[in-house]
């Protein structure tokens, strides 16, 4: 009985949430700066791949300690005492770090290396032909496009 009265007043303040929430103001509105941007996907990876590299961590020790498959999900038999468990979530945590930080390495190279190769627009000048020459380099053009789709 109790659990459903919290199930319904939950329900009901998640309604009157969505159905009168304020929707003026969303983040497209605010320019974050690149550098919270960066820390805040340093921050997703890192944390969002924790429990895939804790996975493969707990089988990778226990094939390679153990010599066997251990079922880390299984609570009723003592599968890792308690200072295995330790060390496979230090080794999960450093892993997860390390690719946080990786990612934002890659991530900020790539960045300043496409700055430093990028064009500047402003370097650019037009210099306008002559009609002439213009005309010139339009039937070239026009023969050069059929003699490269002949061969």
């Amino acid at each position: 009985m109790i659990k459903r009265t919290i199930a319904i007043i939950l329900s009901f303040i998640i309604i009157i949430s969505c159905a009168f929430g304020e929707t003026s103001s969303s983040y497209k509105d605010i320019d974050f700066p690149q550098w919270s941007k960066d820390v805040r996907r340093t921050e997703i990876i890192t944390l969002g791949s924790l429990p895939f590299v804790t996975l493969w961590t707990t089988l990778g020790y226990s094939l390679a300690v153990k010599g066997e498959f251990t079922n880390p999900l299984n609570r009723s038999s003592d599968s890792f005492s308690a200072e295995e468990e330790k060390k496979i979530m230090a080794i999960s945590v450093g892993t997860c770090l390390s690719l946080g930080l990786l990612d934002l390495a890659i991530t900020i190279i790539s960045r300043s290396t496409s700055k430093s190769q990028s064009i500047d627009e402003d370097s650019i000048t037009v210099i306008p032909e002559s009609e002439k020459n213009i005309e010139e380099s339009k039937s070239y053009l026009i023969k050069g496009v059929i003699e490269d789709a002949m061969l």
